[in-house]
């Protein structure tokens, strides 16, 4: 690629970041036992009425093209979504077809991501994507527009098109950490959260080669931060084959670099495959007990998180879900519980620390003021060797 091209893509990047000015908490992710809708709309600048109409089909007019698009989507299967997208996205528009997706699955975000794509390929603007996108589907749509604008970091002599790695790393760094723009209006982690679903996306779904990919932020705090988005993206897309492929319980979170933020998101879906087979914590915790170091702490963190639609709720209290294995174990538990649910619902999460004494009480308390992609955060046990 040439450097002229690069530095045009940079300033892509700088569109996106002028763009992307959230009011309040933005969401970036949902588990599929999440029950917490929190969606902020994107705050526009003086030319957002151009932009939102831009893909944009009033709805009066297509409400027949918009059921057989719905019919459609109901009988396709996922990666046939993109072709479907792309048939449409000029009939009903993207505002038609987020409203489709949205109106099917309620709590969207993986579905989005090759709407994503499309808006990205149309526009061929990051800022515009994004505007279009909004926070819809959990801010899957503006995960899709920034894999489908870092393919040009693939590497052009590789017939395999992998990542060229030297080439996207000051990109990296420069977009989430050290401009301005970007520090005051989105979080350093929430836009590395974002940049590893692209990296894992553009790796085909490698892992080794993703997490090397995060692990060219020049912070290790954001190497993390970047690992839990390229899981978030290989567990979503990949959690029915590796079952069906008979591999470990926990894969990939048992194999692979940064355990904590893999098991956040494998463990739910494996707590919901032991929920239908009525197996509850009790009944996963020994299953992590049989893994050894830093899989074993992760897979206690990704427990907490696991459960904690039911601690919410009041279901189940978080002391019988954390409260097991060592104190760095609870530890992890605890925090995985909490850091979210405080993001979305932070009297439910005051209200869960309340069913804790003493130090694990204190422990739940600082997960809720340090909330989510916290850059101050000790990540000494997360990022154990």
């Amino acid at each position: 690629m040439g450097e002229n091209k690069r530095y045009l893509l940079v300033l892509c990047a700088l569109l996106f970041i002028a763009a992307c000015q959230p009011t309040g908490n933005v969401v970036v992710e949902q588990d599929s036992t999440d029950d917490f809708d929190d969606g902020e709309a994107f705050e526009m600048s003086q030319s957002s009425s151009e932009v939102s109409d831009m893909l944009f089909v009033e709805p009066a007019g297509v409400q027949k093209e918009r059921k057989e698009f719905v019919q459609k989507l109901k009988r396709i299967k996922r990666k046939q979504a993109r072709q479907l997208y792309e048939q449409y996205i000029d009939v009903i528009g993207a505002n038609g077809i987020l409203d489709s997706v949205q109106k099917l699955w309620p709590k969207c975000h993986s579905e989005a991501h090759d709407l994503g794509k499309v808006i990205f390929a149309k526009v061929q603007d990051i800022g515009n994507g994004l505007r279009i996108c909004a926070d819809r589907c959990y801010s899957g749509c503006m995960h899709g527009v920034l894999m489908e604008a870092f393919t040009s970091f693939q590497n052009s002599s590789d017939t395999d098109g992998h990542i060229d790695v030297e080439a996207l790393k000051p990109f990296m760094n420069d977009l989430c950490r050290n401009n301005t723009e970007m520090v005051s209006s989105y979080s350093p982690g929430d836009c590395a959260h974002g940049v590893g679903h692209a990296l894992m996306f553009l790796s085909g779904y490698t892992v080794p080669e993703a997490v090397e990919g995060c692990k060219q932020f020049n912070s290790p705090t954001m190497g993390y931060y970047c690992a839990t988005g390229t899981y978030m993206e290989y567990v979503a897309e990949n959690d029915k084959k590796d079952v069906l492929a008979n591999k470990t319980l926990f894969y990939p979170c048992d194999t692979y670099d940064y355990p904590a933020a893999c098991a956040r998101y494998k463990n739910v879906y494996v707590a919901n495959r032991f929920y239908k087979k009525n197996m509850t914590a009790e009944h996963l915790i020994p299953e992590c007990e049989k893994l050894d170091g830093k899989f074993r702490l992760g897979c206690f963190h990704g427990i907490g998180n696991a459960y904690m639609a039911l601690i919410a709720s009041g279901k189940m209290n978080i002391s019988s879900v954390c409260l097991h294995g060592s104190e760095d174990e609870k530890f992890m538990c605890i925090e995985g519980a909490i850091e979210r649910m405080a993001k979305y619902h932070r009297p439910k999460a005051l209200k869960a620390c309340g069913n804790l004494e003493g130090k694990y009480k204190d422990i739940c308390l600082a997960a809720v003021d340090q909330g989510m992609y916290n850059m101050t955060k000790n990540l000494t046990l997360y990022l154990a060797g």
